[in-house]
């Protein structure tokens, strides 16, 4: 709390007073980051018709594209957000309560596409797409590093990746359990 507070030149004591201690502190972090990028999801997710032939992928581009963008926080925010789901009990906690509502619409929404698909299918399609793009949210280059390129893609060129390998991902578990 210290270091933060000679960083952000405010009374160390004035932190305390608005978030009590370091986890309350971390919390509002997230309660704040977590606001806008839900909020921006959910914005593009009430513009997706979900009966429209390409509803799958602009369900995902609606789920992936705030996290990579400015709501997202940048490199700022990208381990914090990372760490959400690989965390202990505060993240757990943190997560059901600023992530998950937003997780059940997004599932919701994959089911009125997908409408014969089962709610399991569409959670685990809904993790593994998560987790695609936990893996990507930091940009750090590694994909350019592994084939040995300098051309580092634009956020949006990494969101049509991103959201294309979602929607592969999505339509072979749909496959898979013969309900699609």
């Amino acid at each position: 709390m210290k270091a933060i507070a000679v960083r952000a030149g405010v009374a160390q004591g004035l932190l305390h007073y608005h978030f009590d201690t370091k986890d309350g502190l971390y919390a509002a972090v997230i309660e704040r980051r977590a606001g806008a990028i839900n909020a921006e999801r959910e914005a593009m997710l009430a513009r997706v018709d979900t009966a429209a032939p390409d509803a799958l992928p602009r369900i995902l581009e609606a789920l992936l594209r705030p996290p990579l963008g400015p709501a997202g926080g940048g490199q700022a925010y990208a381990r914090i957000f990372a760490g959400l789901l690989v965390g202990g009990t505060r993240e757990a906690d943190l997560v059901a309560r600023l992530y998950d509502p937003t997780a059940r619409r997004f599932i919701a929404a994959l089911g009125a596409a997908c409408p014969e698909t089962a709610p399991e299918t569409l959670s685990w399609a809904y993790n593994f797409a998560i987790g695609a793009l936990i893996a990507t949210v930091a940009r750090s280059g590694r994909p350019e590093r592994l084939v040995d390129t300098e051309t580092v893609q634009d956020t949006d060129a990494v969101v049509a990746r991103l959201v294309e390998f979602a929607t592969g991902g999505v339509e072979a578990a749909i496959a898979r359990t013969g309900r699609i």
